[in-house]
């Protein structure tokens, strides 16, 4: 696969550890709303999918309990789990060697964009990025259809883009939009879960990632 002239990154888990305050803002939501929260494993399945997603497919939940434990969730986020969040170790200096070399870059992420754009502002990653793309509304919070309006509000096609991210649902929703994805293992990623989704490469670090988006290390054909 040729060298992409724009990258479009994951947030939760990719760019930002949100782990800590996603997965105690959720532990609380279910306990709070009757349900057994398990242990560590069982939260950091939430760093990642839609919100909604993730409780019907974790928990069984219909439409309106899951939205009922989502209110809970996203309160509570919205308070103090925002603030829970770190960059990932090397994710700027990536970032940083993209620009200088003339790479685009964009945010698709599931999360709410208010949320990314928030964090990223906060520690001044907004500046990198020609778009950040986000869940408007929770009916709207696909990767797939996150991806796409990426691409469109870049006016880019596909064949000149390739996505990072950390878990099955980057890899989904880039194959849904033509664009292929390399995944980049986080403390959240399940093992073998981006392989087995069909991720182009896998990188242990950002700086294994920079070397496959610079060229430095070569991509599968």
């Amino acid at each position: 696969m040729r060298i992409r002239p724009c990258v479009l990154f994951d947030f939760d888990g990719t760019l930002f550890d949100t782990a800590p305050g996603i997965m105690h803002c959720m532990r609380d939501a279910l306990a709070s709303c009757g349900y057994d929260p398990g242990g560590e494993e069982s939260l950091r399945r939430f760093v990642g999918p839609p919100v909604l997603d993730a409780l019907r497919e974790f928990y069984g939940m219909d439409g309106a309990e899951s939205e009922r434990v989502k209110q809970v969730y996203r309160a509570a986020y919205r308070s103090r789990g925002v603030y829970e969040c770190a960059p990932m170790p090397g994710a700027e200096a990536c970032l940083r060697d993209l620009r200088a070399a003339g790479v685009r870059l964009a945010v698709a992420t599931s999360k709410p964009q208010f949320f990314a754009e928030e964090i990223a502002r906060r520690f001044r990653f907004d500046g990198y990025f020609e778009a950040v793309c986000g869940a408007l509304e929770d009916a709207r919070s696909a990767k797939a259809e996150i991806v796409a309006r990426a691409l469109r509000e870049l006016d880019i096609s596909p064949a000149d883009a390739v996505m990072v991210g950390d878990r099955k649902y980057d890899v989904y929703g880039a194959a849904a939009n033509g664009v292929p994805c390399i995944g980049i293992r986080a403390g959240c990623t399940p093992e073998g879960e981006l392989e087995e989704a069909g991720a182009v490469a896998v990188a242990d670090d950002f700086a294994a990632l920079r070397a496959l988006l610079l060229g430095e290390r070569p991509l599968p054909q």
